[in-house]
């Protein structure tokens, strides 16, 4: 090969080399300006204490229990389903110390319910009455413990249905669940249950 030909070569090969690296170099500045989705955006406590209960069992509804009494100050409970006469009854005893309860049920007066009960106890209740259901099971007590999971405050969840209960001591998760509460609480469709409701032929 001659001279000449080997710079030929030589700038050849230099030319498709800078072609492949600019196109490399577009390819991946276009590849990096791409939009990517954003990270879900949620609530964390990786230190915060959690005891977990399942059912069929009377575990969840003994840690509910458990857990209603330690309350202090207040008690916001948003909660799809209430029938379990033990939680009900308890809620009443400490609304009789003073505590301050709001409860939140879905689509209030309904058969079995206890809203009617909380109610004549002097409790403020509120049915949500949303074209979609509010099914929500949490509550938050004192502003600091949150209850919450599957599990549903009835009968069935404690003796029948394979459920879940989480109790979580922490403050920050307690403050994003009652965010959401107050949310639900003060939404139009949100409203306050009253003795004429509990007088309909459903109760």
């Amino acid at each position: 090969m001659s001279h000449n030909q080997a710079m030929r070569k030589s700038l050849t090969v230099l030319l498709v080399g800078l072609v492949i690296g600019f196109v490399l170099g577009w390819l991946a500045s276009s590849y990096s300006n791409i939009e990517r989705p954003s990270a879900p955006q949620g609530f964390s406590a990786p230190d915060a204490p959690i005891t977990t209960y399942f059912s069929p069992s009377p575990e969840p509804e003994k840690a509910i229990i458990q857990a209603l009494r330690s309350a202090q100050k207040s008690v916001h409970a948003a909660l799809y389903q209430l029938t379990d006469p033990e939680i009900a009854e308890t809620l009443t005893e400490i609304a009789a110390r003073g505590i301050e309860l709001k409860i939140l049920l879905d689509d209030e007066p309904s058969k079995g319910s206890k809203g009617c009960f909380l109610l004549n106890a002097g409790i403020l209740v509120k049915q949500y009455v949303d074209s979609g259901i509010m099914h929500h099971k949490f509550a938050v007590v004192d502003g600091t413990l949150v209850i919450t999971g599957s599990y549903n405050w009835t009968t069935a969840a404690q003796v029948r249905n394979e459920e879940n209960l989480l109790i979580i001591q922490s403050p920050e998760l307690a403050h994003a669940f009652e965010s959401e509460f107050q949310k639900l609480w003060t939404h139009k469709k949100a409203q306050t249950l009253t003795q004429a409701d509990c007088a309909s032929p459903e109760q």
